[in-house]
């Protein structure tokens, strides 16, 4: 077998880099002390009412350093005008910025944070204090929705105090608008951000959604007074249009055991026909995938955005808030896949008939080079995504008495993602070219045995220096429009529908006493949590599936031809290889292309439908096809309802030990949770297509409910302590008992076949032989014990340099079970093995520590006193382990309760999101109205969850992104920007099941924005 390295010299160069980074906060931080004194240059102060006033970049970090000192709890924070200052498409973008944040993307965006390497399963988020509801299926907030520039605090809390709601084992985020009384003053504001992404022009003008995408804000404060009282109102609007186009290779999801063994012709890899052998650890095996993919995307992505509060205090006494949220986003794609769909027919070492690449695989069995026989097809897809988001509340302070202050919280939330998409597949077959009599030659099988409908090809992955997939194809022009000639198969799928609500109240006391402990605080609360979905694309459900007619293909085929999209396209990650080489029998090349075939999809059902009519697809006012509703029961099915009641105690201190000063706070949280699931159980009928796959789809009469789920009450102390060992110097110790829930989607009772998954499944025994469950309501929540130690020295406005350390020790993990349940399919009964992942009580740890540096040379002569930086890092280890589902280990349940476990083949993961390095690094510079700032940040591999399938692996290799921005201030009333993301473009490179076993890559480009700001 031969193996290959799996590269890291990028890996080497980033940590090198935070080297070099982290060495320069040290000098920095202690540099003479003469940078203690602001000298008042004229680079980063405004004159307001007759007072200097610290402004632009060096006051946002100013702040952040002043929050952080000020906290009882270890924190970072950004204020408003550092949020709307940052390089950043929304606020996960400007999370990143801080200390042990990062986030993971999609669509070239921050969609969800992890804090200190830890995933966001293992955090929590609240907007103005509440819980927000969110379309992944996930406990999550898709930061992409909310436009920065519309909050006017950020905190991320990472230690816990009993009176912040429970949920977050890593920390939890805290997002706020603002409030207008408070604010203070009349503002009106106004800005538009003109978007240029040069991959968009990389796309046939006739072809993309649009040349440019912009971003406006409108924002209006204002006070008035009321009685003897004062109302603020806050009104802010936002619309994002931008164009995120994608290019991607990608390897279909599943995975199959391959038996590896020359002197086995019967199954494995040197059977001629799928490679799927029986699972066997003892044995050499590969992991072989269905499909491989070269998939090029144009986009369109318009978000609106609205919030609103009002403020009232009709007196000192009494304070009413009451605000409202709505996103609604609407994302568009037009995809256009080339697809070698037989990855699964694997050539053998020294196979005769195959070309001549020879087969190279990993130690952990990940394919590297192969050949074999595939048919070719080419998916064209048209998809849209609706997510509607409303959130808002109404809470009431009271001071009722001199020492007792009372308040209250009513808040909802609720979220709706629908996505539908058309697909068209059209197959090569029998040698049949619509456009003449150029064709390709059979492929032939190991035995030697023809095949017509098959292409001889090499499969090279990751190879010769691409990041990509690279292919070598037999006298197969891949851009020949017309070899797909055969089974337009089209399906009209409602791909999602996902709704996630939350409800929530609260009550909460402060009173205020004498002695050590300066107040005390209780309170309760609840919240009921309801996430449904319905299954994506399944047959005779949320899929109308229809194969027209080969005369109706032929002419669509004919009308629809597109040019091929996207100059350039993967090049930037291929190294200069070509993604298809065309070959002669004897290995000379023909030739070689970057592109292939493309079609337009709406065309294509369009044309089809009118050659070959089905009656029942109808077609709106702008060509886009009808399709299925969420509103059907289905054995996929998830109806997850929780509740969660809360209550807790608090005492706050504030005195000395002797002529030592010490804050904090100590207290008690008690929680009690109730998870009610519930699903569908029916019979299944299979039916078979033209091409011999099968299709299994539900009775819906048969369907009968399932219901379960688990329950817990928990119990969660905590203590934070701050010491001002020196005026200027603070040490800080915190332990505190914290707890992460399941993501909804994992608590639900669906149950997903292969054949409802897998387009290649032809027989009943494969379709049902096994199932993936979509979660298990009764899994209980992960557990951990937290402690935290920090020390972090302020030696002026400017300057801080924190270094910290913690320790997570779990009481519980997860495992995967398996066990047999019997479906009916066509009258009989079938046993289906269904794995499900459950908390055992295993224990585990993480540890790690945090630094984090802030400096300004304001000793430097001018123009030098300007410059200034911020860093910070985060390191983390952890003993966890996570299995595979499908090759990993697990513990099987036979229908007669016997248990045995079976050893897995791959390793495990460590537990989710967790990223070993994580890294930011801002340098900055300010001169009168000029503001430079420059971000990189940085993230090491770490594993990220499917949401559909939660127990299947899948790492996201380390990413560096570099950004940056320059603005200039007209004056008090207007400012300039320019600002760049992504400027290297780095992709986003994808494994699974291990961390050597391609999956997928994505390269966005580089984004830039050029914006005026006017305010008064």
């Amino acid at each position: 077998m031969q193996t290959k390295a799996h590269p890291d010299s990028a890996i080497n160069f980033k940590l090198r880099l935070m080297s070099v980074l982290l060495t320069g906060c040290a000098v920095g931080a202690y540099a003479p002390q003469v940078a203690a004194q602001d000298a008042p240059g004229e680079q980063a102060f405004e004159e307001a009412d007759n007072a200097i006033v610290v402004s632009g970049i060096r006051a946002t970090i100013q702040n952040s350093i002043n929050t952080k000192r000020n906290s009882d709890e270890i924190v970072e924070a950004l204020s408003a005008d550092e949020i709307g200052d940052l390089p950043a498409l929304s606020i996960g973008e400007a999370i990143e910025t801080l200390t042990s944040a990062a986030s993971h993307r999609e669509q070239g965006g921050a969609t969800e944070i992890s804090l200190r390497g830890l995933g966001p399963f293992l955090g929590s988020t609240v907007v103005n204090g509440r819980s927000a509801s969110n379309g992944s299926g996930d406990r999550s907030v898709n930061f992409s929705q909310f436009p920065s520039e519309l909050f006017n605090r950020l905190e991320v809390y990472k230690t816990q105090s009993a009176s912040m709601i429970e949920g977050g084992v890593a920390g939890q985020i805290s997002l706020s608008t603002v409030r207008p009384v408070d604010y203070g003053k009349r503002l009106i504001q106004g800005e538009l951000k003109v978007n240029y992404n040069p991959d968009n022009f990389d796309i046939d003008k006739d072809q993309r959604f649009q040349d440019f995408g912009y971003r406006g804000t409108v924002s209006y404060i204002d006070q008035f007074e009321l009685g003897g009282g004062e109302v603020g109102i806050s009104l802010g609007y936002s619309r994002n249009v931008s164009t995120n186009p994608e290019q991607e290779a990608n390897v279909s999801g599943t995975v199959n055991f391959c038996k590896n063994d020359p002197t086995d012709r019967a199954s494995g890899v040197f059977d001629d026909n799928n490679c799927n052998s029986a699972y066997d650890p003892t044995q050499d095996f590969v992991i072989a995938h269905n499909s491989y993919t070269l998939r090029q995307n144009i986009t369109d992505d318009t978000r609106d955005s609205f919030f609103g509060s009002v403020q009232l205090k009709p007196n000192s006494d009494v304070d009413i808030n009451m605000d409202f949220q709505y996103s609604k986003r609407l994302f568009r794609e037009e995809r256009s896949d080339l697809v070698f769909s037989e990855g699964r027919r694997i050539d053998g070492l020294g196979d005769a008939n195959a070309l001549d690449f020879p087969l190279m695989v990993s130690s952990s069995g990940a394919l590297q080079q192969f050949t074999g026989e595939t048919s070719v097809e080419t998916n064209s897809e048209y998809l849209e995504r609706d997510e509607e988001y409303y959130g808002g509340g109404l809470s009431v302070s009271v001071q009722a008495t001199d020492r007792l202050k009372v308040s209250a919280d009513l808040s909802y939330s609720q979220t709706q993602r629908i996505e539908e998409s058309v697909q068209v597949r059209m197959r090569i077959r029998d040698q049949i070219n619509l456009d003449g009599a150029n064709t390709y030659p059979l492929s032939r099988e190991s035995d030697g045995t023809t095949s017509n409908d098959r292409i001889e090809t090499a499969y090279l992955i990751q190879q010769n220096g691409s990041q990509a997939l690279n292919f070598v194809v037999q006298q197969f022009d891949v851009n020949n429009y017309g070899f797909f000639a055969d089974n337009a198969r089209t399906r009209y799928d409602l791909e999602q529908d996902r709704y996630n609500s939350i409800f929530a109240a609260r009550a909460d006391l402060e009173y205020e006493l004498d002695g050590l402990f300066k107040t005390v605080e209780l309170g309760g609360r609840f919240q009921e949590l309801k996430y449904r979905d319905v299954p994506g694309a399944a047959t005779g459900t949320s899929r109308n599936e229809i194969t027209y007619s080969n005369a109706a293909l032929a002419a669509a085929n004919r009308a629809c031809r597109t040019p091929f999209p996207e100059s350039g396209f993967l090049s930037s990650v291929s190294s200069g290889n070509p993604l298809i080489t065309n070959v002669d029998s004897a290995g000379n090349v023909i030739s070689s292309t970057n592109t292939y075939a493309t079609f337009d999809a709406l065309c294509l059902v369009q044309s089809l439908e009118a050659s070959n009519p089905s009656g029942t697809i109808t077609f709106d006012e702008n060509g886009v096809p009808s399709f299925p509703t969420g509103n059907f029961d289905s054995i996929q099915n998830n109806n997850v309802d929780e509740k969660t009641w809360a209550g807790y105690v608090q005492a706050n201190f504030d005195s000395d030990l002797g002529a030592l000063p010490l804050r904090g706070n100590v207290g008690l949280r008690v929680i009690k949770t109730k998870v009610d699931s519930s699903g569908f159980r029916g019979t299944l009928t299979s039916s078979t297509r033209p091409d011999g796959t099968l299709i299994i789809t539900e009775n819906q009469n048969s369907l009968t409910t399932v219901s379960g789920g688990g329950k817990y009450t928990e119990y969660l102390p905590s203590f934070n302590l701050t010491a001002n060992l020196q005026p200027d110097l603070l040490a800080r110790f915190a332990v505190f008992r914290a707890l992460s829930r399941p993501d909804p989607s994992a608590l639900g009772f669906g149950r997903s076949f292969n054949a409802l998954l897998d387009d290649t499944v032809t027989s009943i025994a494969d379709a049902v032989g096994t199932a993936t469950a979509s979660g298990n309501p009764f899994t209980d929540p992960l557990l951990s014990w937290n402690y935290d130690a920090a020390l972090e020295w302020y030696p002026d406005k400017d300057s801080i340099l924190a270094v910290g350390a913690y320790y997570k020790t779990f009481n519980g993990g997860f495992v995967n079970t398996s066990q047999t349940e019997t479906f009916i399919v066509d009258g009989q009964a079938l046993d289906t093995i269904v794995t499900t992942t459950n908390t055992n009580g295993e224990t585990s740890s993480i540890y790690g520590f945090e630094v984090s540096a802030a400096h300004r040379f304001s000793y430097l002569p001018a123009p030098l006193d300007g410059l200034g930086f911020k860093v910070g890092y985060n390191y983390a280890s952890s003993n966890f382990k996570f299995e595979d589902e499908d090759l990993g280990s697990s513990t099987l349940v036979a229908a007669d309760g016997t248990v045995t476990r079976r050893i897995g083949v791959v390793p495990p993961a460590e537990i989710f999101g967790l990223s070993k390095h994580v890294l930011s690094a801002q340098v900055y510079y300010q001169l009168g109205g000029f503001d430079f700032q420059g971000v990189y940040k940085y993230r090491s591999r770490y594993f990220q969850q499917f949401v559909s399938t939660p127990g299947r692996l899948r790492f996201v290799d380390d990413t560096g992104v570099f950004e940056a921005r320059i603005s200039y201030k007209l004056n008090k009333n207007v400012r300039l920007s320019l600002e760049g993301l992504n400027l290297f473009n780095e992709p986003r490179v994808d494994y699974r099941p291990t961390i050597d076993d391609f999956a997928s890559i994505s390269s966005y480009g580089p984004r830039y924005y050029a914006g005026v700001r006017v305010k008064f």
